[in-house]
């Protein structure tokens, strides 16, 4: 890591500044995959405490931007070809459960927040605009996971699914067609937890993810696919 990644803010700099430092180096390609982010450098860097550091370190986490391994350190979020297709696996199946599970849970407001986030998902695509994309798809995906009332299942899904999500949002650089398709795949694991018969409903879920899991897989560049 380069002593140039970041330009200095001042030390009384709230962490939602210290977050966007980060995540602009990362997102730029200033800092790439698999590289180790050591708290000190980058407090020094940009001129605040190294605990503020670590708060923004966790928020980025949270967003998939970095991955934290216990006595290794940080780094920004890398996954192998082998991690990509695991984790798309262990996806589709969990992910399976989530909307059999939340059928039963689905209230009105909740129904009404799911279609919004895929709204807000089809408007960023139109207006090209892919961290606004990749946020509605982060937050339509942790809303479908807590309505399966099983913190266990949303606590699997939130450690293998969002650094995948946000890999993939930094590997694809913009809005492309596999997005605008994606929007589809997503409107689809709606219906499918409204439909009334469940075998429709866990054929239409487990379509959606598949084509989901390929729409995605294109965003990857040729070596990982």
């Amino acid at each position: 890591m380069s002593d140039s990644l970041f330009n200095q803010i001042a030390p009384y700099s709230k962490k939602d500044r210290v977050v966007l430092a980060i995540r602009e180096a990362i997102v730029s390609g200033k800092m790439q995959p698999g590289d180790a982010i050591v708290e000190g450098r980058v407090a020094r860097q940009l001129g605040v405490g190294q605990p503020l550091v670590r708060e923004a370190l966790i928020d980025l986490e949270h967003q998939g931007f970095v991955q934290r391994i216990p006595y290794k350190g940080t780094s920004v979020t890398k996954l192998s070809p082998a991690d990509v297709e695991q984790i798309q696996d262990l996806r589709i199946e969990l992910e399976s459960l989530v909307v059999e599970r939340a059928r039963g849970r689905l209230g009105a407001s909740d129904l009404k927040e799911m279609r919004e986030l895929v709204d807000g998902m089809r408007q960023a695509a139109a207006k090209k605009d892919l961290g606004r994309f990749n946020e509605h798809d982060l937050a339509f995906h942790r809303a479908l996971w807590q309505l399966a009332g099983n913190r266990y299942l949303a606590d699997a899904l939130e450690r293998a699914v969002v650094p995948l999500l946000t890999f993939f949002y930094l590997q694809s650089g913009h809005i492309s067609e596999s997005h605008v398709q994606s929007v589809r795949d997503h409107e689809d694991m709606v219906e499918a937890l409204v439909v009334a018969d469940p075998a429709e409903s866990r054929a239409r879920t487990r379509r959606a993810l598949g084509e989901l899991k390929a729409h995605c897989d294109q965003l990857l560049p040729p070596s990982m696919r």
